[in-house]
């Protein structure tokens, strides 16, 4: 009964731990290669502690089969997971031994292979032997130990390795406190091997010794993984960053009901009744969440990006960028909905085309009167030109503006300019293009004539009105008098310049005959 309550502590109980610390190790992260190999490791030895038990405790007729075909693989398996543990967490400087791997797993089970096939089973485990002595062959025996010795060792020089070359403090304590236990759990085997050999204890006794040692290294390291965290619990760390991102997620069900907020979209969505948040979402195309999520589902697609803009009465309006993602969770469909802030690269953006937009214009407008100025006023006669659409130019001139500069002032002119472009834009027609090229000189475009039009009417059909709408200012009223000429494209001229010649030549010829009136250009000039 002492014996099997023995086995029972030393042998079977271990088993449990072990278990225990395979299944918590696969459940922190099943993709990660290091939490598989330190669960295998676990697993090797549950089954290892369990074999023994089976053969000491409850089938001891079958114990040869057991040792040779159960407890022998096991313990082989055992060094080898352990190496390859020490090089995954000794990573990135261990990396190039990962090569090795298929050599270190090879090495041992091949040697095993061979005694199987060239070795007289009841020689290589002789279970007559009772005498305190090991039952396996002596050479089978002290390759064992030296395959365990040996790769325990390795095991301690990698870790020797990465902690001589790793600068990271946090690392650098994680692989020394890996080291002590693997050094002490060595020193362990060679003093209980040393004892067996010099006959101070059984096999049986130094059995158990061994199964101690194991138990103590693998609640260390147990210990190590909990305290250092080297294998991090995978939903923990998601909670954490869902909890810290400094972007806005939701959780939300088919039907659009929010499940989820984390603290930045509770932070956004703050005096907004959640019932309400999403409401409060409006799409370029004047669409809701829930077209947005329905026509998401319609094209089948697991992940999308939107751009959207939320208003809060408390917070002002925000520009977002809104990606979608579609889960699946204990069998139903959840959407994860991840907000950007880009107000301030929108706002920029704005800036920048508004920018943008009053380049332009300056570019192409006259700022005292807001009219199209010379570069306008060239290409648009250009395009006409290119698109071969007849049109007559007209140039008028101010009758008399130096006189109004100089009686009452800069001011009063830029004013009565002003004026005259006010006019002339209120008055003109559709396909009409009013321009100011000088200081009192301005230009008109009509469109949509041929050459059997009067050109003298077309004209004074547009501007008659300067003339019935003087200037008045503070008491003062100003007659408005001009001279235009006009030029007809192609009849006239086939370029801007010659154009513009002609339109001068015929203005000039009604000021050199008393002003205040309209000539349409012929070659008589």
């Amino acid at each position: 009964m002492n014996e099997l309550f023995m086995d029972f502590l030393t042998i079977l109980l271990p088993t449990y731990f072990f278990f225990y610390m395979a299944i918590t190790l696969i459940n922190r992260n099943k993709k990660s290669m290091l939490n598989r190999i330190a669960a295998l490791l676990m697993l090797a030895f549950l089954f290892y502690f369990l074999g023994e038990y089976i053969k000491t405790s409850l089938l001891p007729q079958y114990q040869m089969q057991i040792v040779l075909y159960g407890n022998s693989p096991m313990l082989l398996l055992v060094i080898c997971f352990l190496v390859h543990l020490c090089i995954l967490i000794g990573s990135p400087a261990t990396s190039s031994l990962k090569r090795w791997l298929p050599f270190i797993y090879a090495a041992p089970f091949a040697l095993w292979i061979v005694f199987l096939i060239t070795e007289d089973h009841l020689v290589l485990y002789n279970a007559a032997v009772t005498d305190g002595r090991s039952p396996l062959d002596p050479l089978f025996l002290h390759l064992t130990v030296l395959f365990v010795a040996g790769y325990i060792l390795l095991s301690v020089s990698i870790l020797v390795f990465s902690w001589y070359r790793t600068q990271e403090a946090k690392q650098r304590k994680i692989l020394r406190s890996l080291l002590f236990s693997l050094f002490t759990l060595f020193a362990w085997f060679v003093f209980v091997t040393a004892f067996l050999q010099l006959e101070f204890i059984t096999s049986r006794n130094a059995m158990i010794l061994y199964f101690i040692g194991y138990l103590l290294w693998a609640i260390a390291l147990r210990h190590l993984v909990g305290k250092h965290d080297i294998m991090p619990d995978y939903r923990k760390l998601f909670h954490i960053l869902f909890q810290s991102a400094p972007t806005a997620i939701l959780l939300l069900d088919q039907k659009g009901v929010i499940r989820e907020m984390n603290p930045r979209a509770k932070q956004w969505c703050e005096g907004i009744p959640i019932h309400d948040i999403l409401s409060h979402f409006q799409f370029e195309d004047r669409l809701n969440i829930g077209d947005m999520l329905a026509l998401f589902l319609q094209n089948k697609e697991k992940e999308a990006q939107w751009v959207a803009r939320m208003y809060n009465p408390n917070k002002g309006d925000l520009d977002l960028i809104m990606g979608i993602d579609l889960i699946e969770e204990a069998d139903e469909e959840l959407f994860v909905m991840h907000l950007t802030d880009v107000t301030s690269l929108k706002d920029t953006e704005r800036k920048l085309l508004e920018s943008e937009r009053s380049y332009k214009y300056l570019a192409h407008h006259d700022s005292l009167t807001d009219l199209y100025n010379r570069v306008a006023i060239q290409e648009r006669v250009q395009q006409k030109i290119a698109g071969r659409e007849m049109f007559a130019l007209t140039l008028v001139d101010l009758d008399n503006f130096k006189l109004i500069n100089d009686t009452y002032g800069h001011l009063i002119g830029d004013l009565y300019l002003q004026h005259i472009a006010r006019i002339m834009k209120e008055h003109a027609r559709t396909g009409d293009f009013i321009g100011r090229i000088g200081g009192d000189e301005f230009v008109l475009i009509i469109s949509c004539i041929d050459e059997s039009s009067d050109l003298n009417h077309v004209v004074n059909s547009r501007l008659s009105l300067l003339s019935k709408s003087p200037f008045l200012h503070e008491g003062i009223e100003i007659p408005v008098m001009f001279s235009a000429g006009v030029s007809l494209y192609p009849r006239d001229a086939s370029d801007v310049t010659t154009l513009l010649k002609n339109a001068d030549e015929a203005m000039y010829s009604v000021k050199r005959t008393g002003k205040n009136g309209i000539s349409v250009f012929t070659t008589n000039y």
